[in-house]
């Protein structure tokens, strides 16, 4: 059965670190302070990317839902490990 809201956030707030793609859940651990790597096809991180000095965004080339299959993995570890050296959030 579908779980309240709140659950999800206190799932994502113990979280040391969060991948995702343009999604409401992505802003949500975002907005939560978790350091954070997003990744975008053909929206545009401009408008979109959630903000923050812990949020990183890749965008896929070409810009593309089918571009996002071409990000490499080690192009997000890198981005994670970059997240993971920030000062703890508070």
């Amino acid at each position: 059965s579908p779980r309240p809201l709140t659950d999800l956030a206190e799932f994502l707030a113990a979280c040391r670190a969060f991948i995702g793609n343009d999604s409401g859940i992505t802003h949500l651990a975002a907005a939560l302070g978790v350091p954070t790597v997003t990744l975008f096809g053909p929206t545009d991180p401009d408008l979109w990317a959630p903000r923050g000095k812990h949020v990183t965004v890749i965008r896929a080339t070409p810009h593309t839902t089918a571009g996002l299959a071409a990000i490499r993995m080690d192009t997000v570890l890198a981005a994670l490990l970059h997240q993971r050296r920030q000062p703890e959030r508070e």
